[in-house]
């Protein structure tokens, strides 16, 4: 499944970016991981859901959890990311 492999790809960015630790001290996912994921993202699905599931993985994840998630994801992501993706689905559709 494509997107699947998407998430997997942008899991894989997220960690690396996280890796260099650049938080910005909002409390939110360092300015690192949400530069990663976006330009991962985007480049195979549209900026409305790219942003949708970036703004719900950070609702509901630590930067911390969604690292374990891209170590643990080699070839599937985690159900629960999935479960995010799938509620941005119809959210990036209706366009916003």
């Amino acid at each position: 499944m494509k997107l699947r492999t998407v998430l997997v790809a942008v899991l894989a960015m997220a960690m690396l970016a996280a890796a260099c630790g650049d938080d910005d001290g909002t409390g939110g996912y360092s300015d690192g991981v949400r530069d990663s994921y976006m330009r991962g993202c985007t480049g195979s699905q549209s900026e409305a859901f790219c942003e949708c599931t970036l703004n719900e993985l950070e609702k509901r994840f630590t930067e911390e959890e969604l690292i374990a998630f891209a170590i643990e994801a080699s070839e599937q992501p985690p159900d629960d990311f999935v479960d995010v993706a799938r509620a941005c689905i119809g959210e990036a559709d209706r366009g916003g």
